[in-house]
This record gives structure tokens, sequence and C-alpha cells, in this order.
């Protein structure tokens, strides 16, 4: 009886600890890619995981999300995060994250820019993404 409850136990976890594991390396990943010049993070990078926001299958969203202060011009920006190539969640399918990036406030000699890191991965029994 208690060999069927762990057994159960480990088949509802063992997909969560798997992207568990997918969402760290990928969020470090981010966070090791270093920043253009002449910018600073304004705050700690958000970092979310979960289902698919407006989709339907059992798909896991991971995002890593930087809120930035640069004083390079938006063309120089645009062009460094299009080259960052920082990889996405599985190996198996040895795609790149997506980058997004949203300009917030402009000072005239800097602006606040959202740089947004998000891939997807099929989820097979991890409850959270279903």
């Amino acid at each position: 009886m208690m060999a069927a409850l762990v057994g159960l136990f480990l088949l509802y976890k063992m997909p969560m600890w798997r992207d568990d594991a997918r969402f760290d390396d990928f969020r470090g990943r981010v966070l090791a890619h270093p920043l253009p010049p002449e910018t600073h993070r304004q705050k700690d990078g958000v970092a979310t995981f979960g289902k698919i926001s407006g989709g339907n299958g059992d798909y896991c969203e991971y995002r890593v999300r930087l809120e930035l202060r640069t004083g390079l011009p938006l063309k120089e920006l645009y062009a460094y995060y299009d080259k960052a190539a920082i990889a996405g969640v599985t190996d198996d399918e040895a795609g790149e994250a997506q980058v997004s990036l949203h300009v917030s406030e402009d000072t005239g000699d800097s602006r606040t820019v959202t740089v947004e890191f998000g891939d997807i991965s099929y989820s097979d029994w991890d409850l959270r993404c279903t």
C-alpha cells in the first residue's frame, strides 16, 4: 500500500520537478546574458511560469522580464537583443527564446525599457500547465 502511494506521489511530482528545473535553467541563462553597454537593471527580474495564457493544450509558458535603464538609441538596443540567441527551455527543439522590448519612459538622456524573454514547452502531466 505504501509503495503504491509513493509511486503515485512520484508520478504526480516528477513532471513538476522537471519543469521547475527547466524554468530555473532558463532564468539562469537570461540573467547570465550580459547587458548592453550604457545599460543597467532597474529592479530584480520577474520570472513567471504556468499555463500558457489564452492558449489551449498542455503547454507551459516560461517568461523572464527585466526592467532596464539605458542610454543606447533604440535601434542599437533592438539590434543587441535580436542577436541575444538565448536557448529556450528544452534541448530537443534547439530553439531560442522569444525576445520582446517595451519602451516605458524616455527622459532624453536615458529611457526605461522592459525586455521580456519567453518560451513554451509541451507539458505531459504537469498539472500546473493543463
